[in-house]
């Protein structure tokens, strides 16, 4: 799992080889982001010699602070990547203040 940070919202980059997108659910909830995914059991023709993963479960629970805008969290999957952008609300991104002359 990566985490990105920039003015304007959170980026995590998980890492969830043979996961589909429909087999992952993020729900957030009580303050939780809550990711579980699933790799499904895969058949091959022939006998299978080496497996570096196997079917199973990811998950991962992470607190999330209040300056998450929860309304607005997406999140997209591929390549065995899952990609969840996580905006921070208005009220806590940095702005400039213009200085006027009086």
């Amino acid at each position: 799992m990566d985490i990105l940070e920039t003015e304007n919202e959170l980026t995590l980059f998980a890492d969830v080889p043979g996961v589909r997108p429909e087999d992952v659910e993020l729900r957030y909830e009580n303050g939780e982001l809550l990711l579980h995914a699933r790799v499904q059991p895969r058949q091959y023709p022939g006998n299978l010699l080496l497996a570096e993963y196997e079917q199973g479960d990811f998950y991962r629970a992470f607190t999330v602070h209040e300056s998450i805008d929860s309304g607005r969290i997406e999140a997209t999957c591929k390549n065995g990547v899952l990609t969840v952008r996580l905006p921070k609300v208005e009220a806590v991104k940095p702005r400039k203040i213009a200085v006027r002359e009086q």
